[in-house]
């Protein structure tokens, strides 16, 4: 007596539908890549005729300007840099030696 149970054939056929979806899943993924793909090339695009437009242009010799300007030197000065901070030690340095100068002259 055999007791296993044996594969129907409707099983078989469900693998057949499985195949079409998976071929159709492929075609959809495939499909949607390349739109995918087709949108970041337009917008690529679009970014790049933006940026050589004339009023593109003027903003972005604004901001080199503002980067260069003294202004924006003496704010970094202000926040904190590292090169700052070396200044300001050294600036501490020699107010202590004129300090001590005086003191001693006293």
């Amino acid at each position: 007596m055999d007791t296993e149970k044996k594969p129907a054939e409707p099983k078989a056929e469900q693998a057949k539908q499985n195949v079409g979806d998976l071929v159709g899943d492929l075609v959809v993924s495939g499909a949607t890549m390349l739109a995918n793909t087709a949108a970041k090339a337009v917008v690529n695009r679009v970014k790049k005729a933006a940026a050589k437009s004339r009023p593109a242009k003027a903003a972005a010799t604004v901001v080199r300007k503002a980067k260069k300007s003294k202004a924006a030197k003496s704010r970094k000065a202000k926040t904190g840099t590292k090169a700052s901070k070396n200044t300001k030690q050294k600036l501490a340095k020699k107010s202590a030696k004129k300090r001590s100068a005086k003191k001693s002259k006293r």
